[in-house]
Protein backbone atom coordinates (compact mmCIF):
# COMPACT_ATOMS: atom_id res chain seq x y z
CA UNK A 1 0.00 0.00 0.00
CA UNK A 2 2.82 2.44 0.52
CA UNK A 3 3.98 1.96 -2.65
CA UNK A 4 0.29 2.86 -4.47
CA UNK A 5 0.34 6.10 -1.68
CA UNK A 6 3.62 7.38 -2.87
CA UNK A 7 2.54 6.85 -7.00
CA UNK A 8 -0.69 8.97 -5.73
CA UNK A 9 1.87 11.54 -4.11
CA UNK A 10 4.32 11.72 -6.87
CA UNK A 11 1.63 12.13 -9.74
CA UNK A 12 -0.04 14.42 -7.81
CA UNK A 13 3.68 16.46 -7.33
CA UNK A 14 3.68 15.98 -11.25
CA UNK A 15 1.22 18.93 -11.44
CA UNK A 16 3.97 21.41 -10.18
CA UNK A 17 7.00 19.13 -10.63
CA UNK A 18 7.22 18.83 -13.88
CA UNK A 19 6.34 22.60 -14.97
CA UNK A 20 9.31 23.60 -12.35
CA UNK A 21 11.54 21.63 -14.31
CA UNK A 22 10.38 22.92 -17.59
CA UNK A 23 11.29 26.44 -16.36
CA UNK A 24 14.89 25.77 -15.48
CA UNK A 25 15.07 24.05 -18.95
CA UNK A 26 13.56 27.23 -20.65
CA UNK A 27 16.12 28.91 -18.35
CA UNK A 28 18.66 26.95 -19.54
CA UNK A 29 18.30 27.62 -23.24
CA UNK A 30 17.68 31.57 -22.19
CA UNK A 31 21.40 31.14 -19.70
CA UNK A 32 22.61 29.41 -22.82
CA UNK A 33 21.80 32.23 -25.26
CA UNK A 34 22.20 34.94 -22.62
CA UNK A 35 26.22 33.08 -22.15
CA UNK A 36 27.15 32.82 -25.92
CA UNK A 37 26.22 36.78 -26.25
CA UNK A 38 27.87 37.88 -23.27
CA UNK A 39 30.93 36.07 -24.23
CA UNK A 40 31.12 37.19 -27.30
CA UNK A 41 30.35 40.44 -27.16
CA UNK A 42 33.75 40.80 -24.92
CA UNK A 43 35.66 39.20 -27.64
CA UNK A 44 36.03 39.24 -31.37
CA UNK A 45 32.44 39.91 -32.29
CA UNK A 46 31.70 42.51 -29.39
CA UNK A 47 34.40 44.60 -31.34
CA UNK A 48 32.32 43.91 -34.72
CA UNK A 49 29.36 45.20 -33.36
CA UNK A 50 31.09 48.44 -31.76
CA UNK A 51 32.37 49.45 -34.60
CA UNK A 52 29.23 49.47 -36.64
CA UNK A 53 26.73 50.66 -33.63
CA UNK A 54 28.94 51.35 -30.38
CA UNK A 55 26.34 52.45 -28.11
CA UNK A 56 23.90 49.62 -29.42
CA UNK A 57 26.10 47.04 -28.93
CA UNK A 58 27.62 47.77 -25.59
CA UNK A 59 23.81 48.13 -24.85
CA UNK A 60 23.22 44.44 -26.05
CA UNK A 61 26.24 42.90 -24.44
CA UNK A 62 25.40 44.42 -20.78
CA UNK A 63 21.86 43.57 -21.03
CA UNK A 64 22.92 39.69 -21.71
CA UNK A 65 25.31 39.92 -18.68
CA UNK A 66 22.08 41.61 -16.97
CA UNK A 67 19.75 38.43 -18.47
CA UNK A 68 22.59 36.35 -17.46
CA UNK A 69 22.69 37.38 -13.36
CA UNK A 70 18.71 37.18 -13.36
CA UNK A 71 18.58 33.58 -14.70
CA UNK A 72 21.43 32.54 -12.25
CA UNK A 73 19.17 33.79 -9.71
CA UNK A 74 16.28 32.24 -10.91
CA UNK A 75 17.71 29.00 -11.25
CA UNK A 76 18.86 29.43 -7.54
CA UNK A 77 15.25 29.69 -6.65
CA UNK A 78 14.00 26.85 -8.44
CA UNK A 79 14.77 24.55 -5.17
CA UNK A 80 12.74 26.86 -2.91
CA UNK A 81 9.70 26.85 -5.34
CA UNK A 82 9.88 23.17 -5.24
CA UNK A 83 10.62 22.85 -1.43
CA UNK A 84 8.00 25.29 -0.95
CA UNK A 85 5.34 23.54 -3.52
CA UNK A 86 6.11 20.41 -1.88
CA UNK A 87 4.92 21.23 1.83
CA UNK A 88 2.00 23.00 0.07
CA UNK A 89 1.44 19.77 -1.27
CA UNK A 90 1.20 17.92 2.02
CA UNK A 91 -0.48 20.30 4.20
CA UNK A 92 -3.50 19.89 1.99
CA UNK A 93 -3.30 16.18 1.62
CA UNK A 94 -2.78 16.29 5.19
CA UNK A 95 -4.35 19.00 7.65
CA UNK A 96 -6.56 20.54 5.14
CA UNK A 97 -9.91 19.49 3.80
CA UNK A 98 -8.08 16.99 1.55
CA UNK A 99 -7.03 15.24 4.88
CA UNK A 100 -10.29 13.73 5.41
CA UNK A 101 -9.48 11.55 2.17
CA UNK A 102 -6.36 10.94 2.77
CA UNK A 103 -6.82 9.00 6.13
CA UNK A 104 -9.74 7.21 5.14
CA UNK A 105 -7.40 5.62 2.98
CA UNK A 106 -6.19 1.81 4.52
CA UNK A 107 -3.31 2.95 5.29
CA UNK A 108 -1.32 4.29 8.81
CA UNK A 109 0.35 7.61 9.78
CA UNK A 110 3.65 6.04 9.61
CA UNK A 111 2.82 5.18 5.77
CA UNK A 112 1.73 8.21 5.01
CA UNK A 113 4.53 10.10 6.31
CA UNK A 114 7.00 7.73 4.70
CA UNK A 115 5.32 8.14 1.33
CA UNK A 116 5.96 12.02 2.14
CA UNK A 117 9.07 12.17 3.01
CA UNK A 118 9.78 9.74 -0.28
CA UNK A 119 8.05 11.71 -2.62
CA UNK A 120 9.82 14.95 -1.41
CA UNK A 121 13.13 13.22 -1.65
CA UNK A 122 12.77 12.34 -5.20
CA UNK A 123 11.53 15.29 -6.26
CA UNK A 124 14.47 17.40 -4.94
CA UNK A 125 16.48 14.47 -6.86
CA UNK A 126 14.97 15.60 -9.66
CA UNK A 127 15.08 19.23 -9.44
CA UNK A 128 18.97 18.95 -7.95
CA UNK A 129 20.14 16.80 -11.57
CA UNK A 130 17.84 19.58 -13.57
CA UNK A 131 19.96 22.30 -11.87
CA UNK A 132 23.56 20.49 -12.00
CA UNK A 133 22.75 19.88 -15.74
CA UNK A 134 21.57 23.74 -16.15
CA UNK A 135 24.71 25.04 -15.09
CA UNK A 136 26.87 22.68 -16.73
CA UNK A 137 25.47 23.94 -19.99
CA UNK A 138 25.29 27.50 -19.69
CA UNK A 139 29.01 27.37 -18.56
CA UNK A 140 29.71 24.61 -21.30
CA UNK A 141 27.97 27.53 -23.66
CA UNK A 142 30.24 30.18 -22.45
CA UNK A 143 33.32 28.25 -22.33
CA UNK A 144 32.66 27.10 -26.26
CA UNK A 145 32.02 30.75 -27.29
CA UNK A 146 35.21 32.03 -25.67
CA UNK A 147 37.64 29.28 -27.73
CA UNK A 148 39.08 28.16 -24.58
CA UNK A 149 37.65 24.53 -24.43
CA UNK A 150 40.85 22.58 -24.47
CA UNK A 151 41.75 24.33 -21.68
CA UNK A 152 38.94 24.53 -19.72
CA UNK A 153 38.68 20.45 -20.35
CA UNK A 154 42.32 20.09 -19.30
CA UNK A 155 41.60 22.09 -16.28
CA UNK A 156 38.59 20.10 -15.31
CA UNK A 157 40.49 16.73 -15.66
CA UNK A 158 42.77 17.79 -13.33
CA UNK A 159 40.34 18.78 -10.68
CA UNK A 160 38.53 15.38 -10.98
CA UNK A 161 42.21 13.83 -10.97
CA UNK A 162 42.57 15.68 -7.50
CA UNK A 163 39.19 14.23 -6.17
CA UNK A 164 39.83 10.89 -7.33
CA UNK A 165 43.18 11.21 -5.48
CA UNK A 166 41.25 12.63 -2.55
CA UNK A 167 38.31 10.16 -2.55
CA UNK A 168 41.28 7.53 -3.07
CA UNK A 169 42.63 8.69 0.43
CA UNK A 170 39.67 9.84 2.27
CA UNK A 171 37.09 7.53 0.35
CA UNK A 172 35.72 6.79 4.30
CA UNK A 173 35.59 10.78 4.42
CA UNK A 174 33.11 11.04 1.55
CA UNK A 175 31.00 8.62 1.95
CA UNK A 176 30.52 9.87 5.65
CA UNK A 177 29.72 13.41 4.43
CA UNK A 178 27.14 11.33 2.02
CA UNK A 179 25.51 10.26 5.08
CA UNK A 180 25.49 13.73 7.08
CA UNK A 181 23.83 15.58 3.79
CA UNK A 182 21.35 13.13 3.50
CA UNK A 183 20.45 12.59 7.35
CA UNK A 184 20.54 16.55 7.34
CA UNK A 185 18.15 16.28 4.14
CA UNK A 186 15.63 13.81 6.12
CA UNK A 187 15.62 15.47 9.44
CA UNK A 188 14.98 19.06 8.02
CA UNK A 189 12.11 17.94 6.28
CA UNK A 190 10.44 15.72 9.10
CA UNK A 191 10.59 18.98 10.85
CA UNK A 192 8.75 20.50 8.64
CA UNK A 193 6.66 18.34 8.52
CA UNK A 194 6.09 18.17 12.52
CA UNK A 195 5.56 22.34 12.45
CA UNK A 196 2.66 21.57 9.93
CA UNK A 197 1.23 19.05 11.58
CA UNK A 198 1.56 20.64 14.61
CA UNK A 199 0.46 24.02 13.65
CA UNK A 200 -2.87 22.20 12.19
CA UNK A 201 -3.19 20.96 16.13
CA UNK A 202 -3.29 24.16 18.22
CA UNK A 203 -5.64 25.82 15.96
CA UNK A 204 -8.78 25.19 14.74
CA UNK A 205 -9.09 28.34 11.72
CA UNK A 206 -6.54 29.88 10.02
CA UNK A 207 -4.20 26.45 9.93
CA UNK A 208 -2.37 27.79 6.61
CA UNK A 209 -1.43 30.71 8.65
CA UNK A 210 -0.42 28.51 12.14
CA UNK A 211 1.74 26.37 9.73
CA UNK A 212 3.66 28.80 8.50
CA UNK A 213 4.19 30.08 11.93
CA UNK A 214 4.84 26.83 13.31
CA UNK A 215 7.66 26.42 10.24
CA UNK A 216 9.07 29.78 11.44
CA UNK A 217 9.73 29.23 14.61
CA UNK A 218 9.78 25.18 15.29
CA UNK A 219 12.94 25.30 12.67
CA UNK A 220 14.39 29.35 14.41
CA UNK A 221 14.16 27.08 17.54
CA UNK A 222 15.51 23.71 16.82
CA UNK A 223 18.32 25.34 14.25
CA UNK A 224 19.35 27.28 17.68
CA UNK A 225 19.32 23.80 19.65
CA UNK A 226 21.08 21.98 16.72
CA UNK A 227 23.60 24.51 16.75
CA UNK A 228 24.14 24.06 20.79
CA UNK A 229 24.14 20.41 20.80
CA UNK A 230 27.04 20.10 18.51
CA UNK A 231 28.97 23.05 19.97
CA UNK A 232 28.61 21.05 23.14
CA UNK A 233 29.14 17.44 22.13
CA UNK A 234 31.07 17.47 18.66
CA UNK A 235 33.31 21.02 19.56
CA UNK A 236 36.25 19.16 20.94
CA UNK A 237 36.36 16.62 18.07
CA UNK A 238 36.64 20.39 15.53
CA UNK A 239 39.00 21.66 17.59
CA UNK A 240 41.45 18.81 17.52
CA UNK A 241 40.59 18.28 13.89
CA UNK A 242 41.50 22.00 13.15
CA UNK A 243 45.15 21.43 15.34
CA UNK A 244 45.99 17.84 15.63
CA UNK A 245 44.71 14.64 13.64
CA UNK A 246 42.56 15.77 11.43
CA UNK A 247 40.92 13.55 9.41
CA UNK A 248 40.13 10.87 11.95
CA UNK A 249 38.23 13.84 14.15
CA UNK A 250 36.83 14.96 10.93
CA UNK A 251 35.49 11.84 10.65
CA UNK A 252 34.14 11.30 14.07
CA UNK A 253 32.43 14.98 14.05
CA UNK A 254 30.73 13.38 10.53
CA UNK A 255 29.63 10.45 12.34
CA UNK A 256 28.71 12.19 15.55
CA UNK A 257 26.82 14.90 13.60
CA UNK A 258 24.88 12.70 11.25
CA UNK A 259 24.19 10.16 14.26
CA UNK A 260 22.78 13.57 16.08
CA UNK A 261 20.60 14.23 12.64
CA UNK A 262 19.47 10.69 12.45
CA UNK A 263 17.97 10.80 16.20
CA UNK A 264 16.97 14.48 15.48
CA UNK A 265 14.80 12.91 12.36
CA UNK A 266 13.51 9.63 14.45
CA UNK A 267 11.76 12.26 16.97
CA UNK A 268 10.21 14.63 14.59
CA UNK A 269 9.03 11.30 12.82
CA UNK A 270 7.65 9.79 15.91
CA UNK A 271 6.06 13.51 17.07
CA UNK A 272 4.39 13.74 13.94
CA UNK A 273 2.74 10.22 13.85
CA UNK A 274 1.47 10.59 17.39
CA UNK A 275 -0.07 13.99 16.09
CA UNK A 276 -1.27 12.72 13.16
CA UNK A 277 -2.86 9.23 15.23
CA UNK A 278 -4.08 10.74 18.62
CA UNK A 279 -3.94 14.70 17.81
CA UNK A 280 -4.80 15.93 14.08
CA UNK A 281 -8.06 18.11 14.01
CA UNK A 282 -9.71 17.90 10.27
CA UNK A 283 -12.80 19.97 11.12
Amino acid sequence: MLLKLFKYDFKSSARFGIPVLIAIAAATILGCINAALTVGGADGAGEMLEQSAGPISEFLIFASMGGLVLIAFALAAAASVMSILLLVQYYRSTVSDEGYLTFTLPVTPAQILWSKLLNVTVWSAFTGMALVIAASCIIGTGVLTAGVGEDFANTFAELFSFIGSYIGQSGLTVVLLCLLGAASFVSNYLMLFMAITFGSVIVRKHKALAAVTMIFGINFVMNGITSILQIILLGDFTFKAALYDGLASVNIFLVSSTILYAALATVYFLITKYMMEKKLNLD
